[in-house]
């Protein structure tokens, strides 16, 4: 199990590598050492990875994950890319999308919205969206030191976003166009996220519309986030490794590196991309496919030059849903996982104190 060291100031603090949680302010914190023992690297996933490189194109040393053309997807190419979608949630849980039919304009004005957002003094922030877990809006920032929490380099913001009318008056009314912009490409992400959920339900060989009812028309949730240029980076994180607990998450983010993804027993850039989304399937897509098709372990590190914003949506089964691998999935053989409300996962996903994939681990049936 990997775990963070810290000392700050005259403290020790210890705190699981995998948490979730957030986020001590390093510019007010005097960090004298952190220690991180992350995922070891065996011989046997060295072999694995170098057989991976040959049947994935390279740039350097690295990986690139899979891209996949959107174009043809509602015409007579959609067989070819649903089996490509397909290979890639088997493979990865993880891939990059383009010409997905988003317009740039939205995507750059999301972006711009994002990034003026958090201009905005973080004092002020914090006192208009306190990081309270009853609130459905809210700021969380690392500006603050916890003795119970991992050290993480980052700032965010919940914006829930089904049903619209709920919610879209709790958004920032600051900056002033934050609300219509967010609205936009909020509708914008709905409808790609229905026609991934729907290639998705048919390279698993089920009806087209059964990962949408499941988990891709109920929460979605879009969480801006910023990493500020950190002056240590190498003493700290700014998301710690871990799968998301909903259903599918699609990503937008600005030409900074930082996001990785772990496969083969190695960690995986993800060299952003011109107007495309990055895609990664979470941990109730995992339970439904009964293993077939795996959440993807991910962080974000930093860096000391520049910031970075990502802006991830995340789609999420009903809190009431109960989540148990799919009949049809199962071909006769037992289930992996046990049944599940959606609710109580989140709740042992956001206390549990294990590695990044402990919470859907758990639910493995002997």
């Amino acid at each position: 199990m990997g775990q963070y060291i810290m000392k700050i100031g005259e403290e020790l603090i210890t705190q699981d590598a995998h948490t979730n949680t957030s986020k001590p302010n390093l510019m007010e914190s005097s960090i004298t050492q952190v220690a991180v023992d992350e995922h070891p690297t065996t011989a046997e996933a060295e072999a694995e990875a170098e057989e991976e490189e040959k049947h994935h194109r390279c740039i350097g040393d690295e990986i690139e994950i899979p891209v996949i053309d959107l174009e043809g997807l509602d015409g007579e190419g959609r067989a070819q890319l649903v089996k490509s979608i397909g290979e890639a949630c088997e493979d990865w849980g993880f891939f990059q999308v383009i010409n997905h039919g988003i317009p740039t304009s939205v995507t750059q004005s999301m972006m711009q919205v994002c990034q003026e957002f958090f201009d905005i003094p973080t004092e002020e922030n914090v006192k208009q969206y306190p990081d309270d877990n009853l609130k459905p809006v809210r700021f969380g920032t690392s500006r603050t030191l916890s003795k119970d929490t991992l050290l993480e380099w980052r700032d965010y913001l919940r914006c829930p976003c089904r049903p619209l009318s709920d919610f879209i008056d709790l958004w920032p009314a600051k900056p002033s166009t934050f609300r219509e912009v967010t609205m936009e490409y909020s509708k914008e992400l709905a409808v790609l996220a229905k026609r991934l959920c729907s290639a998705i339900s048919e390279s698993l060989g089920v009806e087209s519309e059964c990962l949408h009812e499941l988990i891709g028309k109920h929460q979605q949730i879009i969480m801006p986030t910023y990493y500020p240029p950190c002056p240590n980076p190498e003493l700290t994180i700014g998301l710690c490794a871990h799968t998301d607990p909903g259903g599918i998450t699609i990503l937008l983010q600005d030409e900074v590196e930082g996001l990785e993804v772990f496969k083969k027993g190695r960690w995986i850039g993800v060299k952003p991309l011109p107007d495309v989304f990055v895609v990664n399937l979470a941990d109730q897509i995992q339970i439904l496919t009964n293993g077939r098709y795996k959440g993807a372990e991910h962080r974000a590190i930093v860096n000391a030059e520049r910031a970075r914003i990502s802006i991830p949506t995340f789609f999420h089964p009903l809190d009431d849903a109960k989540i148990a691998p799919i009949p049809e999935l199962l071909g006769g053989q037992l289930p992996m996982y046990r049944d599940s409300i959606f609710r109580d996962y989140l709740r042992e996903f956001f206390t549990n104190k294990s590695t990044g994939k402990g919470t859907v681990d758990s639910l493995k049936l002997d």
